[in-house]
């Protein structure tokens, strides 16, 4: 009879584990943006650094689980627990979003909403676009941006997010999996 230790480990126990961590990073990374700079977080290269952050720990939890079940997992696996853990850690720090943006810091909202108007007409006319467009899209970015911090918005972008999440799911599993060497 086998003993327990010896069992594969879930990969849905270590997914929703890592999730946990990763949104407890992001936790702390987007408090030490806020109380460094809130304008910090509308910055797009801010966020790209925190996607590749992110990317690179679903790919460590990915490794992680793959030596804790054996060293070699399928790519199916390998996605389910990739999608798993962002899944999981989205969905906390959306909660944690409603909680800063309703609950801690009601004006910041605004504030980014701001700084991210005049990011985007600072690159538009550095582009050359014609001011009647830039006019529009900031208009757009005016009337649009504030209601995606409520907590319907919140809800909507996770949805969204969970696209992406399987895209950067499907991915990473191309790196994560290791099949067994076949034998002849």
């Amino acid at each position: 009879m086998e003993n327990s230790q010896d069992q594969v480990p879930s990969p849905v126990q270590h997914a929703i584990r890592s999730g946990a961590i990763m949104s407890a990073i992001s936790i702390v990374l987007t408090l030490l943006l806020y109380i460094i700079d809130y304008s910090l977080l509308a910055d797009w290269k801010v966020g790209i650094l925190m996607l590749l952050i992110f990317l690179g720990y679903v790919i460590y939890a990915g490794i992680s689980f793959r030596k804790e079940a054996g060293g070699y997992l399928g790519y199916g696996k390998a996605f389910q627990h990739g999608f798993i853990t962002l899944a999981v850690g989205g969905i906390i720090g959306i909660i944690f979003n409603i909680v800063l943006y309703n609950v801690i810091d009601t004006e910041l909202p605004q504030k980014i909403t701001d700084v991210a108007i005049e990011n985007t007409e600072a690159m538009m006319e550095n582009f050359g676009a014609p001011p009647d467009k830039v006019e529009e899209q900031l208009d757009k970015m005016r009337t649009d941006m504030p209601n995606n911090y409520t907590v319907v918005g919140q809800l909507k972008t996770y949805l969204w997010a969970l696209l992406i999440y399987a895209i950067i799911s499907a991915l990473t599993a191309l790196i994560v999996r290791r099949s067994p060497p076949e034998t002849i």
